[in-house]
């Protein structure tokens, strides 16, 4: 399956090739560009052999979104939890009920009251697999993957997928193909604005939810819109992200793309992630 994934990916993912972000045990990134050529094709970054190694775990690649010629292929929604927030206790809640019959009912905690009985931050919570908090933000990122790749699909008409990043959030993407950066955010933002519930919270490419109640809001997360810019204007690179699956080395949870099928808010790996890129269906 790695061999069809990594045709796949190069396909959906890659469209800067001479580069590659190579990913260390602290998170951090650094570009890697093999100076070994074959005759005028010039300097060796991604090739087959990177993205299978990356599928099997045995290193962690990010890709640089935009080419030297300022073309991207897809757009992304990074859904990240922020550093603090609010939850509602699985004793209050079994994620069947509609969201608006919550705000009457329910006592959100914020993380650090005393009601909670620690001091984690949002993101220290999640990947705290005994923590009260994290059945509510799984809720809550399970429904977010819906909605953004349902709008994507249904008014753009383009294919698209979502993966647990393995840290603190999701990716949506929307796959475009070869295309002008610019014409390619302007596609994303139209996504946003179309949802009409997030606003700029730093420049055009950070986004908080406008709705400030923990109930029926989604204020414990950002979203950052990649790409980042229009152009690389004269740089020589813009923004990377991880590639999805494999292993984020900033954790230890597993990364998957999602099963959108299951019920709202489940987060479950997808069980055939090249029939998911292939056909670009989010739910199939």
């Amino acid at each position: 399956m790695n061999n069809e994934l990594a045709v796949l990916y190069a396909k959906r993912f890659i469209q800067r090739r001479d580069v590659k972000a190579v990913q260390f045990s602290n998170g951090g990134y650094s570009p890697d560009r093999e100076l070994k050529h074959i005759g005028n094709h010039g300097p060796l970054g991604f090739q087959m052999d990177h993205l299978r190694a990356h599928l099997n775990g045995k290193a962690t690649y990010g890709h640089y979104l935009l080419d030297n010629d300022d073309n991207a292929r897809l757009f992304a929604f990074d859904i990240d939890l922020q550093k603090t927030g609010f939850y509602v206790p699985m004793t209050q809640w079994d994620g069947s009920q509609p969201e608006a019959d919550w705000e009457a009912a329910q006592s959100p905690v914020k993380l650090g009251d005393p009601l909670d009985r620690s001091d984690n931050t949002l993101r220290e919570a999640w990947l705290d697999r005994a923590s009260p908090a994290r059945p509510w933000l799984k809720y809550q990122m399970g429904i977010l993957a819906r909605r953004f790749c349902r709008v994507i699909e249904e008014q753009t008409n383009l294919p698209c997928a979502a993966a647990y990043s393995g840290n603190k959030g999701i990716h949506v993407y929307g796959f475009t193909g070869p295309m002008n950066a610019a014409d390619i955010r302007e596609a994303a933002l139209f996504v946003l604005d179309y949802m009409d519930e997030w606003e700029p919270i730093r420049g055009q490419h950070i986004f908080g939810h406008k709705i400030d109640n923990p109930l029926v809001g989604y204020q414990n997360y950002s979203v950052e819109v990649f790409p980042k810019q229009d152009s690389l204007d004269g740089k020589d690179l813009g923004n990377l992200m991880r590639l999805p699956l494999g292993r984020n080395l900033k954790s230890p949870d597993p990364t998957f793309f999602l099963d959108l099928k299951t019920a709202p808010g489940v987060m479950a790996p997808h069980a055939d992630p090249v029939a998911l890129l292939e056909s670009g269906n989010a739910f199939l």
